[in-house]
């Protein structure tokens, strides 16, 4: 049954964590889930556009960087010697992993919500105790703020692998077949990009009009373990469609770490 189930849910409580923490009576529920949504969207409209912005200024002084490292690497002869820089990621690359919403003592004045953003590309700016603070003034002049008054906590934490992560590794995959790089080759760069972080295992499945055939077909890729029936293995999953010309894709991934 563990390869048939959604790994994280089959995992919850063990190895993973709900996103949304909160208790609401009956009649209230529906528009509490509401209000978590819109409390989500704008968190990720909000940090979507920061990182934007960060990567925009980023990419000035990485390829500074790139320009005096070339230079170094000229003047030694030995190739181990040389100097290198991470890649940077693709424009268009969102970083969001995920948001968990944490609230207590719903409805009254001494409300408190907790917001935690997991994110592969924060901008160290928005790390720092005045952007958060400007941050928070921004989301008190939100709707869904006004209603009552409620004290609110961000934390943004920050992945130090960004390859580990299925939805960015799902993200990269989107990017590069809407530039219409072949299948085979986008599926062979994110197990490699995968392969140097701390992944034990990786499971690509693509399914679709692939390439833009006519008949629709599956087609996948696996590297390394994947204990999906073992429930205290750290395997994190994720499900991505793919808006292409010649259609929908769906895309699958499946993360077995240390």
């Amino acid at each position: 049954m563990g390869q048939k189930t959604n790994p994280l849910c089959f995992r919850l409580g063990i190895t993973h964590s709900h996103h949304s923490v909160w208790f609401e009576e009956p009649k209230n529920y529906s528009t509490s889930i509401q209000e978590d949504q819109k409390i989500r969207n704008f968190f990720k409209n909000y940090v979507q556009y920061r990182i934007k912005k960060g990567l925009q200024i980023g990419t000035k002084k990485y390829l500074e960087k790139l320009k005096k490292i070339e230079q170094k690497n000229k003047k030694k002869k030995s190739k181990k010697k040389r100097i290198s820089l991470p890649p940077l990621p693709p424009l268009g690359f969102e970083g969001i992993i995920r948001i968990e919403i944490e609230k207590k003592g719903f409805r009254t004045q001494k409300t408190f919500i907790r917001v935690i953003i997991y994110s592969g590309l924060v901008p160290k700016f928005l790390l720092k105790g005045k952007s958060l603070a400007k941050f928070k003034k921004n989301v008190k002049k939100q709707e869904f703020f006004s209603i009552y008054p409620r004290i609110i906590r961000i934390q943004l934490k920050r992945a130090e692998q960004l390859y580990s992560q299925p939805n960015l590794l799902a993200e990269f995959i989107t990017l590069q077949l809407k530039n219409r790089v072949p299948f085979r080759k986008t599926m062979k760069q994110a197990i490699d990009l995968a392969k140097e972080t701390d992944t034990k295992g990786i499971k690509l499945k693509l399914a679709g009009r692939i390439d833009g055939k006519e008949i629709a077909r599956k087609e996948g890729k696996r590297k390394g373990k994947l204990p999906l029936q073992i429930i205290c293995a750290k395997i994190d999953y994720c499900s991505h469609t793919i808006q292409t010309i010649n259609g929908v894709l769906g895309l699958k991934i499946w993360i077995f770490r240390k």
